[in-house]
């Protein structure tokens, strides 16, 4: 059965690349990165909403065929509010696939180093886009919108995510090997 790993998580708690780890460890497995498909889209910044919204449905649509083919989907995406998350589960149980939520955990001082340090060595070409967006000053703010949508999403696992990618790689292969 095909799945569909919602890796959700502040900017810079290293969502992006666990996602890619994981997808990089099943067959034919998709990394979707939805900020990508976004910032390829012609003009985006001048309307930054219909363009993530544009983003979203395009997303979509590839999860539906990957799934429907029979292949996982790994998406490392900042999710605050549950509608998107509704609408990744039910697109994975109308192909009768199963849906795994996990949110990487971060404590807000933690999420503020990384941030600074990933403004100061963007390592992804998307970070110099996401730097303009979000700083270190925002790392509290990120948490309690994570607290939030977690305290909504009973069946979201957490993921410790303040030790090193190694570490936060092993536990949420560790959490996909159990369900």
């Amino acid at each position: 059965m095909p799945t569909l790993v919602l890796i959700n998580g502040a900017p810079g708690s290293g969502k992006s690349t666990i996602a890619s780890a994981v997808a990089a460890r099943r067959p034919l497995a998709l990394a979707l990165d939805i900020d990508v498909l976004k910032h390829n889209l012609g003009h985006w910044r001048a309307d930054q909403r219909a363009s993530g919204l544009q983003a979203r449905r395009l997303a979509l649509a590839l999860i539906r065929e990957h799934l429907g083919d029979g292949h996982d989907v790994v998406v490392g995406q900042y999710l605050a509010r549950p509608e998107f998350i509704e609408a990744l589960e039910a697109t994975a149980q109308g192909l009768g696939a199963r849906f795994v939520e996990i949110v990487l955990v971060l404590d807000a001082a933690t999420l503020a180093r990384r941030l600074d340090r990933r403004a100061a060595t963007p390592d992804r070409p998307e970070h110099a886009v996401n730097n303009e967006l979000v700083t270190a000053a925002d790392a509290g703010t990120l948490v309690e919108s994570l607290a939030g949508i977690l305290a909504q999403r009973g069946n979201a696992a957490r993921v410790d995510a303040s030790g090193s990618q190694a570490e936060t790689l092993e536990a949420v292969l560790e959490l996909l090997a159990r369900d």
